[in-house]
């Protein structure tokens, strides 16, 4: 009932209003089911985006220069041997890199950062990556002589259109 009062007179209008409740509890509950799913298949996605374990990275790409480039058997066993070198060389980083940033965060707790210290680190991390690049140089190279001129070319067809895509 809506009472309004206009100089004097009383004017009564007399309404009935009725929310019906489309939904209501379940409504809510089905929102926080589509919300909850779409949050888990989300992160599910995005997890996927995460290298999964050691050296899945390296096999994939062993496994796709090898189909793409159709390699002989005798080509597979090199690549998988440049792999495998790679693969100890990246672990041997990884330990250098925990004792870098252990070194690191004691340096910045202490009152003063040594400078000199921090040169030292960043030159013995110059050092492994030069070694590393040398290293993939050389292998580059020699992989590169094995290849036939028909991978040659597909070779140079794939980097051409990896190129364009990427451009």
């Amino acid at each position: 009932m809506i009472s309004i009062n206009t100089s004097g007179r009383r004017i009564e209008l007399k309404t009935k209003i009725t929310f019906y409740n489309k939904g209501g509890i379940m409504l809510k509950k089905g929102l926080y089911v589509i919300m909850m799913s779409s949050l888990i298949i989300g992160v599910g996605l995005f997890s996927g985006c995460r290298n999964h374990g050691h050296g899945r990275g390296a096999e994939f790409a062993v496994d796709y220069v090898t189909e793409v480039l159709d390699l002989t058997e005798a080509q597979q066993t090199h690549l998988n041997e440049i792999k495998e070198e790679f693969m100890v060389k990246r672990d041997q980083m990884r330990a250098n890199k925990a004792k870098h940033y252990d070194e690191i965060i004691s340096l910045l707790g202490s009152e003063e950062i040594d400078q000199d210290r921090v040169r030292v680190l960043i030159a013995e991390h110059r050092a492994q990556m030069d070694e590393m690049i040398d290293l993939a140089v050389v292998r580059f190279s020699e992989f590169h002589r094995t290849l036939t001129p028909e991978q040659r070319t597909k070779l140079v067809k794939k980097v051409e259109d990896f190129r364009k895509y990427h451009e």
